[in-house]
């Protein structure tokens, strides 16, 4: 493939992130409304930015987990989806049908506070017990998808996580600079999870297509 093919697949590959993103926002904003008109739910006025934010992101993220499971039922699609030059064998397909378990449960865990909260937070320990227990699972699956994963796969993981370190630790030291001026609101440990999960998102994504994963 030359220099030339690259750049275009690329670009091709970032509007489909952009296109993902999109959808992700329509279909977060229309599961809010029909909460908020069916359910009950608290109108938009009592729901906090970094809420909507989370919402979106987990049904990315959720998205995402059932396209990657979709896809390990193939094995040319799969090798399609990961730019592999041959069909991916058995130990491919465990392990990103691994992956797309660890994405929807991220999001489930994201998703999780927040509906909980908005259901009136009928059992705040109960919930926390099984958000805690999930989480154990899920940073165990997390760890299980690092040794299995390849230089490749480990380098992505590396490259996302230090860009959006360095992106987000400049992101707070400007706000809590205007925070401590008095210019900008504070902020809450749920809002800087959701700022942080989201910018996670974004620079794997990212990453991944930059390193030929789609």
């Amino acid at each position: 493939m030359t220099v030339l093919q690259k750049s275009a697949d690329t670009r091709f590959k970032l509007l489909k992130l952009t296109g993902f993103a999109l959808m992700g926002g329509i279909l977060g904003f229309g599961f809010a409304s029909l909460m908020i008109e069916y359910v009950g739910l608290p109108s938009p006025d009592d729901v906090r930015w970094s809420d909507a934010v989370a919402m979106i992101v987990a049904l990315m993220l959720a998205a995402g987990g059932v396209s990657v499971l979709a896809a390990s039922r193939n094995g040319r699609a799969l090798a399609a989806a990961t730019s592999a030059d041959a069909p991916a064998g058995p130990t491919e397909v465990r392990d990103m049908r691994l992956q797309g378990a660890v994405l929807i449960l991220s999001g489930l865990l994201l998703a999780a506070p927040l509906a909980a909260a908005l259901a009136g937070n009928p059992a705040p320990v109960l919930t926390l017990i099984a958000i805690a227990v999930v989480f154990a699972g899920h940073t165990a699956m997390n760890l299980s998808l690092w040794r299995r994963g390849d230089e490749m796969v480990r380098r992505v993981i590396l490259e996302a996580g230090g860009l959006a370190f360095w992106i987000g630790q400049a992101a707070l030291f400007g706000w809590a600079v205007a925070e401590r001026l008095g210019v900008a609101p504070a902020l809450t440990a749920w809002d800087i999870l959701v700022v942080v999960m989201g910018l996670y998102l974004v620079c794997s994504m990212t990453v991944g297509l930059r390193r030929g994963l789609s």
